[in-house]
């Protein structure tokens, strides 16, 4: 009978460490699942924000150079129109 009781002891602490294996693992890939969830947000909020200033970086030295060409056209038309003035001036005199 002792013997028995031997076996069944053995088998339910066999038992008992098998189901606690599969429970820890179990539980290590969640915890691994949600590091990994929680490091994928991390990188891609830092991507997104270096993205979101290279992109708006981009976009600044665009707009700077349209309004450098703009201000460079408009500068160019006014010396133009005034070299032109002085130009006519020139040659109504003579």
């Amino acid at each position: 009978m002792e013997e028995m009781e031997d076996v069944m002891e053995e088998v339910m602490e066999k038992v008992m460490e098998e189901v606690m294996e599969e429970v820890m693992e179990d539980v290590m890939e969640e915890v691994r699942m949600d590091v990994m969830e929680e490091v994928m947000e991390e990188v891609m909020e830092d991507v997104m924000e270096e993205v979101m200033e290279d992109v708006m970086e981009d976009v600044m030295e665009e707009v700077m150079e349209e309004a450098m060409e703009e201000g460079m056209e408009e500068v160019m038309e006014e010396v133009m129109e005034e070299v032109m003035e002085e130009v006519m001036e020139e040659v109504m005199r003579r």
